[in-house]
């Protein structure tokens, strides 16, 4: 749908009837949704709002598409479904056991999730999934120094995309 902003200030948006593509519904909005004194926000739909100057946009947090959940760790790690970007940050100096090794653990797999790992450290970090789950064909991958994989569940196993 294509609007058109009068040049007058304080009028609404206007449709331009000859970009309507064929069984579309005609909608005018051609009420005032600002003026000179007070600016007003016009509700179109649910998570979407047209702002005075014409922009329409998305709101609400379920839309902030630009922003992931970032977890750092120096230690092993199962990924939570709330989590996109993991990044080993150092090593736990700490336990002798891991020999310069971390594990990150992927969570039972969701279709479409996408996690992003990356080594930010010197050493080796191991990404494995869990419940017996595959990463392309294999049990696990290992990351080296400065190293990243980013993947994707698609209902059977997790699916290297970079």
């Amino acid at each position: 749908m294509s609007y058109n902003r009068p040049p007058t200030p304080g009028i609404a948006l206007k449709q331009i009837p000859a970009l309507i593509p064929a069984g579309s519904v005609l909608q005018v909005l051609d009420s005032n949704i600002s003026s000179t004194t007070e600016l007003g926000v016009v509700q179109v739909g649910n998570g979407l709002q047209i702002t005075p100057q014409g922009v329409l946009s998305v709101t609400g947090s379920s839309y902030d598409c630009c922003f992931m959940k970032v977890y750092l760790t120096s230690k092993d790690y199962t990924a939570t479904d709330e989590d996109c970007y993991i990044g080993v940050i150092g090593q736990d100096k700490d336990d002798d056991s891991k020999e310069g090794s971390i594990t990150i653990t992927l969570p039972k797999g969701i279709t479409g999730k996408v996690y992003t790992v990356k080594n930010q450290d010197n050493g080796n970090v191991k990404v494995q999934g869990s419940a017996g789950q595959k990463i392309d064909t294999s049990t696990s991958k290992t990351l080296g120094s400065q190293a990243s994989v980013t993947v994707v569940f698609d209902s059977t196993r997790w699916n290297i995309i970079n």
